[in-house]
């Protein structure tokens, strides 16, 4: 059966949520350490963080989950064309020409020589904000997982021939797969399916011991705010028993040292927020359902803040560290009676999510929820799935 083009499964004008996988060439572990190639790669997963990180914050795309492997990655992705049309044709135009800058500078740093991309001017900017017709194309463009994808893939193949000494091989397998979401319900198995890849190929087992998931990004920054939450709350505490004290004194000397101290909490809170930052390219995991606006996010890490799930982040968390203390995905595991509300109160059962979150690659070749005669037309003939985890 031929494969199906990603035009024919995802509509550009309709939000769509969309997993994607994308393999290395030959299965190599050209992101991790390859043995076959007495290399050391894993670095490489820091470059598609520092991309992600960048994309996000300029493009119409929200990553909702992710996981870095050795041979092959796993994106979350969830398209928003109704963020492109908040978006006036300057900002389109601006997004644009950072995403993709027409020059670079040569800079040499010792014997390496980088391209640096050169910011666009605002001159440039306006003259391309007047070509309607071009705008029309950035704006489906930036909205559209396969330029996310293909951006994405571009950028880590071209720095990883150059690191390999100017290599011209291909460095992915092909183009990267998409398996189309339609239903919300089939979310958090995939959502599971993709934080406990790691887990499944024996690399960790816990949230903490890998760093390159959504879920052990989302743990760090829990509990970064909840340190910062912790240190303004001694804070405020030393404040308060400092009051009596400062009302005693008549030194006026004493004025310029008390207005350093109220200062430092606004100092301290914005080293804390520094420190969680990182991780604010990523969607919320909350989805507010009474909202029908697109939630723009206005502090440049990411799309928008519109969540994807009925629960909060450390609902989420716990649910992932539940599956993992107790094994339910592994085969032939039993169900413990503490199940979480989460997976109790999905549509589709307890069993159906864990099954989904050990097998959904398996599952659903190229869409997950749409309706049963349609899903065994699309997926007649599909064999195993590029998403085993390795």
């Amino acid at each position: 059966m031929a494969r199906k083009t990603r035009e024919s499964l995802i509509d550009k004008n309709e939000c769509t949520i969309v997993h994607t996988v994308a393999k290395t060439a030959r299965d190599l572990f050209l992101l991790g350490d390859d043995f076959a190639t007495n290399t050391r790669n894993s670095h490489r997963k820091d470059w598609i963080i520092d991309i992600m990180e960048f994309q996000n914050s300029l493009m119409a795309i929200d990553l909702l989950a992710f996981c870095l492997m050795n041979n092959h990655v796993h994106l979350l992705l969830r398209s928003r064309p109704d963020a492109v049309k908040e978006w006036d044709d300057l900002e389109v135009a601006r997004r644009w020409m950072t995403l993709c800058p027409k020059s670079k500078k040569r800079l040499k740093v010792g014997d390496k020589v980088h391209y640096v991309p050169i910011a666009p001017k605002e001159t440039q900017i306006q003259a391309l904000a007047k070509n309607a017709k071009k705008i029309a194309t950035l704006r489906e463009q930036l909205s559209s997982i396969s330029w996310y994808m293909r951006l994405l893939c571009q950028k880590v193949a071209q720095r990883a021939n150059f690191e390999d000494g100017g290599s011209k091989g291909p460095f992915w397998k092909g183009r990267f797969h998409s398996t189309v979401i339609d239903d919300a319900s089939y979310l958090l198995g995939s959502c599971f399916y993709i934080d406990l890849n790691a887990f499944k190929a024996f690399l960790t087992d816990s949230i903490d011991g890998y760093a390159y998931t959504s879920a052990k990004i989302r743990l760090d920054m829990l509990r970064s705010k909840q340190e910062n939450e912790n240190d303004n709350e001694n804070e405020q505490e030393k404040q308060g028993l400092g009051d009596d004290s400062q009302v005693a004194l008549s030194d006026p000397a004493s004025t310029e040292g008390d207005r350093l101290e109220a200062d430092k909490p606004q100092e301290e809170e914005k080293k804390s927020y520094a420190n969680i930052s990182r991780g604010e390219f990523l969607s919320q995991v909350k989805l507010d359902t009474y909202s029908n606006n697109p939630q723009l996010h206005t502090h440049g890490f990411r799309c928008s803040d519109k969540g994807f799930l009925e629960y909060s982040d450390r609902e989420y968390l716990d649910a992932l560290e539940w599956c993992i203390r107790n094994k339910v995905i592994q085969e032939e595991s039993k169900l413990p009676e503490d199940v979480p509300d989460c997976l109790k109160n999905n549509p589709l059962g307890v069993e159906t999510v864990l099954r989904q979150a050990r097998d959904f690659g398996r599952m659903y070749r190229y869409r997950a929820g749409t309706k049963p005669e349609k899903l065994e037309q699309e997926q007649e003939g599909s064999c195993s799935s590029p998403n085993d985890a390795q």
